[in-house]
């Protein structure tokens, strides 16, 4: 399970967290025999429903 990030993380150690979480989903999908094109797809939906998400969200 992906836990946050603690809050001193630091710009460095979150992007290596995300490539290392990236590569292990892109990893995953490919041995479940995903195509490149079907990742592309599911990687648009997942940028949908993260927009949908925020423009649900109360503006800070």
């Amino acid at each position: 399970m992906i836990t946050p990030a603690p809050a001193n993380a630091t710009p460095s150690l979150l992007k290596s967290r995300n490539k290392t979480v990236a590569k292990s989903f892109f990893r995953h999908l490919r041995s479940e025999g995903f195509s490149h094109e079907q990742i592309i797809e599911l990687s648009a939906t997942l940028l949908d429903l993260v927009n949908d998400d925020m423009r649900s969200q109360p503006r800070r």
